[in-house]
């Protein structure tokens, strides 16, 4: 797929944000948000605390979190943002389709969904750091596999250089949950 400025717009009719507040006691709380459509899951933000850069990755597709349920990949996202000493990071997906497993992305009638590509572009605007992370192609039924490139298009259409945690064999990003804290960000090159 291809990208287009044309198609990155976000419709008036475009999902709205859903923020929720956790109270972590003692007068501290951390602020979340989610921005979903039937289906779809566009964004997922977490504020981390803290005066340090805001960090976008970008993954396959979405699973269970939601802004108010984290997931295993998201919990773990947590660990990394800390460590790195991010504010906030905020979650976008090649497929904004949900799904647990990516064999489900086939069957949908549009797995990227409609305003994906608006919504990548204003996540990329929003962080200083972009990383991307959507593991293997392999796992991916061949016709998504060349997904990534709305990502890395839309990166390079504001000159936005993109990290990761290493590679596959592939050459593409490794997923966060298949790698240990001590991971360093690297320059992504595309394979």
């Amino acid at each position: 797929m291809r990208w287009c400025a044309r198609r990155a717009a976000l419709p008036a009719s475009s999902p709205s944000r859903k923020t929720f507040i956790q109270s972590l006691g003692e007068g501290r709380a951390v602020t979340y948000s989610a921005i979903l459509d039937g289906c779809y899951r566009y964004e997922l933000e977490f504020e981390l605390g803290g005066n340090g850069p805001v960090a976008s990755v970008f993954m396959v597709n979405p699973a269970t979190a939601d802004g108010v349920k984290k997931d295993h990949t998201i919990r773990k996202l947590d660990g990394f943002g800390s460590r790195l000493g991010w504010s906030k990071y905020i979650v976008g997906n090649k497929h904004a389709f949900r799904a647990t497993d990516v064999d489900e992305l086939k069957t949908a009638a549009d797995p990227v969904g409609p305003y994906n590509a608006g919504h990548i572009l204003a996540i990329m605007l929003r962080s200083q750091i972009t990383v991307v992370a959507w593991g293997t192609l392999s796992k991916l039924p061949p016709q998504l596999r060349n997904n990534w490139r709305l990502v890395a298009d839309i990166a390079a259409s504001i000159n936005r250089p993109l990290y990761c945690w290493g590679t596959c064999a592939d050459g593409h990003p490794v997923h966060p949950v298949m790698i240990g804290y001590n991971r360093k960000l690297e320059l992504w090159n595309k394979p």
